[in-house]
Order: structure tokens, then C-alpha cells, then sequence
């Protein structure tokens, strides 16, 4: 992979559960304003000055990439149905109830998908600023 990467999508072998949690285990070890400095170094098109920051960023982005196992729930189209399907019953249902948990899990789906997106956008900007292999 050294250079410039042209495919955002981890193909070949999935990562095991195993691997897939040692490998964000090591990266809540790394301090937070560490990680933010890594993403923000990658905007700019630099590296992590730090060689095992940046290799574990690099590790964290492959995984957040990694293609997705072919479940309806992990789709894109899936989760915006869910969220605007929830954020409906809010506005239509008469019960305060229904209107709450309607409201409430459309509003959490929707930071979700915010969250998710955000997240691979890093992960691309991390992966395309050149470095050697890891």
C-alpha cells in the first residue's frame, strides 16, 4: 500500500472479532487530543509525527473501512429508512409516547449515521497522505 491509495474499501481477508478489538483497544490507549492531532495532521496531507501513532491510525482507519458483511442492517439505505421511519411516528403519532421514543431513536439513528460518516471520512484522509508500509 505505500503511496497513494486507490481503493478506500479494504478488500480481501476481514479482520477476526479478536483482532478487530485488540486493535481499538490499542487506540483508546492512545490519548485523545493525540488522536484528534492525528486526524488533523491528515487534512493538511502530513502524517503523525509519532511512527506508532501513525501506524495504529493507519490500522484503525483499515479497519473502519473494512468492507462490511452483507446484512441488511448495515446498510446506508437501511439506516436512513430506520431513522426517517422513527422520525415520522414522532410527527404523526397522537400519544406522547410514541412521539418520545420516535423522536428520540430518529434523533440518536440520524447522530449515528453522522457519526459513521465522519468517521470514514477520517479514515480516507488518514489512509491517502503518503507514507511507507506498515
Amino acid at each position: 500500500m505505500g503511496g497513494i491509495v486507490l481503493s478506500f474499501v479494504m478488500t480481501g481477508t476481514r479482520l477476526t472479532r479478536r483482532e478487530r478489538r485488540a486493535i481499538a483497544a490499542e487506540w483508546r490507549k492512545v490519548p485523545f487530543k493525540t488522536r484528534l492531532e492525528a486526524a488533523r495532521l491528515s487534512k493538511r496531507g502530513e502524517r503523525h509525527p509519532d511512527d506508532a501513532v501513525d501506524a495504529l491510525a493507519v490500522k484503525v482507519s483499515r479497519m473502519a473501512l473494512e468492507k462490511r458483511p452483507p446484512r441488511l442492517i448495515y446498510t446506508p439505505a437501511f439506516q436512513w429508512v430506520m431513522t426517517l421511519t422513527l422520525l415520522v411516528v414522532a410527527a404523526l403519532w397522537a400519544e406522547p409516547f410514541p412521539r418520545w421514543t420516535g423522536g428520540g431513536g430518529g434523533g440518536l439513528c440520524f447522530l449515528l449515521l453522522i457519526l459513521d460518516w465522519d468517521l470514514k471520512r477520517d479514515a480516507r484522509r488518514i489512509l491517502s497522505v503518503p507514507r511507507r508500509d506498515y
